[in-house]
């Protein structure tokens, strides 16, 4: 089969497209879902989606199968009431009601970011049209999102020419004088290829430098950093006080 983002061969077994990281239809089960969340590194608590989990708090989207075997599909509104979107067997049908809202939620972000106002539908087909550019768009963010992801450097410490660096977050320090800073420019090979130089993510105690951990520019990174619309997120651009 082909894909259907990039038009490369890939396998109907296979979750994600090997060329371009797009993600085989959508997800039928809770796994599923938490699977693909999983391969596009979604920062699900930012986005206050909590997926196989009855999460109690205000401000939350969730699914998860109750002890009588049901799937709930919640929305827990700003006030801290719930309003059950689905219960019932269909497990297929709960993962698509979550889902579907996920995507809407990325698309509100989209729109803010560009500026652009959300049209009211005028009609079926119009409906249907935004349904189905609602669709290409949230895959198109996911995928150009990893597609930044796996271009840029890995996170951690570099030596070339006898100098040591480290990455983190889109930003290059260079070890210096006893301290670490931030690098104004990278030479030569080491700005095209730093992969060929990288020493690892962790510290050691052979590079004879301070730990970038010890030096002021060090944060935590965490699986939920991202760029676009899931750097920007803020939940506060849900309507918390709506059933859905």
């Amino acid at each position: 089969m082909k894909c259907p983002y990039c038009g490369a061969d890939m396998s109907e077994s296979d979750k994600l497209c090997p060329h371009c990281g797009a993600w085989n239809g959508v997800p039928k089960t809770i796994e599923e879902l938490k699977e693909f969340c999983r391969a596009y590194e979604l920062p699900l608590e930012r986005m206050r989606f909590f997926i196989g989990e009855d999460y109690k708090e205000p401000k939350a989207f969730g699914i998860f199968r109750n002890e009588d075997g049901k799937f709930v599909v919640y929305k827990n509104k700003a006030d801290g009431t719930r309003a059950v979107r689905y219960q019932g067997p269909d497990e297929a049908y709960a993962v698509n009601e979550l889902y579907q809202k996920m995507k809407s939620e990325v698309e509100l972000r989209q729109a803010k970011q560009s500026g652009a106002a959300a049209a009211p539908d005028k009609g079926k087909k119009k409906k249907k049209l935004r349904e189905i550019l609602g669709g290409v768009i949230f895959i198109a963010v996911l995928v150009a999102w990893l597609w930044l992801k796996l271009s840029a450097p890995s996170t951690g410490y570099y030596c070339y020419d006898d100098d040591y660096y480290y990455y983190q977050d889109s930003s290059w320090y260079t070890y210096d004088s006893g301290g670490w800073y931030r690098a104004s420019s990278l030479d030569g090979d080491f700005k095209e290829h730093p992969d060929d130089y990288w020493l690892g993510s962790s510290y050691s105690g052979s590079y004879d430098i301070q730990d970038f951990e010890d030096s002021p520019y060090y944060h935590e990174s965490s699986n939920d950093s991202s760029s676009g619309v899931f750097d920007s997120w803020n939940s506060s651009d849900t309507d918390w006080d709506s059933d859905w």
